[in-house]
């Protein structure tokens, strides 16, 4: 294809995107958040302190779960935060999940606070070492992950048709991974990175229509 055809095909997918923008009233800072986060990803290999990390995840990952909700027609501040904790759950989880890939490509993701709490070292992590002070690291790090995915579980039964079902599957699926972690006590290196497969997609298809539904916000005067 022709560098004219692709550079019409862009046009074709900015109009869209503008067409959708207007359509819904999109926010555009959500846009902004995302193409900051994505600048930042560039230029920062790692992080002092778990709030630096949940900054990052506010800028990178809860504008998508904000913008699927305006998509399908929910504007609650409740909703968005539940959505907020929800999406820096799952992409916090991939963290972990990815320490030995991100590790080698320069990356890390578990704060320094954290890390140096639990008296972990930078070369064990070279070393392809999972010692006990990381893991010990991850398993604070995963705690607080947990209960990032129980403070936003109200947004799964709070909105309906196929959207519910489709955030309760996600939801699923963020905490197994989670679960697989800590059952492998935090021990990604070599065969140890836990995984999704066809044997948990029918696990999480049944976790979602017995899904136990609770009260998602209590009711406004």
């Amino acid at each position: 294809r022709s560098k004219l055809h692709d550079r019409g095909d862009r046009s074709n997918e900015f109009i869209a995107l503008h067409d959708t923008i207007e359509r819904f009233s999109l926010p555009m800072q959500l846009f902004d958040d995302l193409l900051d986060a994505f600048v930042q990803d560039v230029g920062t290999p790692r992080y002092s302190t778990w709030a630096d990390v949940l900054d990052y995840c506010r800028r990178s990952a809860n504008p998508v779960g904000r913008l699927v909700l305006r998509l399908s027609g929910y504007r609650d501040d409740r909703l968005d935060a539940a959505s907020d904790a929800v999406c820096t759950a799952l992409q916090l989880t991939n963290f972990w999940q990815d320490l030995a890939i991100d590790w080698s490509r320069g990356r890390l993701y578990v704060p320094e606070e954290i890390w140096r709490a639990h008296d972990a070292d930078l070369a064990s992590l070279d070393a392809k070492h999972m010692t006990s002070q990381w893991k010990a690291a991850l398993a604070d790090c995963g705690a607080r992950t947990r209960e990032l995915f129980q403070r936003g579980r109200p947004v799964c039964d709070a909105v309906s048709g196929r959207l519910r079902y489709e955030l309760r599957a996600t939801w699923l699926g963020g905490t197994r991974i989670l679960d697989r972690l800590e059952r492998a006590g935090y021990d990604v290196f070599g065969s140890n990175r836990p995984k999704l497969g066809a044997a948990d997609a029918l696990v999480i298809a049944c976790g979602t229509l017995l899904w136990r539904e609770t009260r998602p916000f209590p009711t406004r005067s």
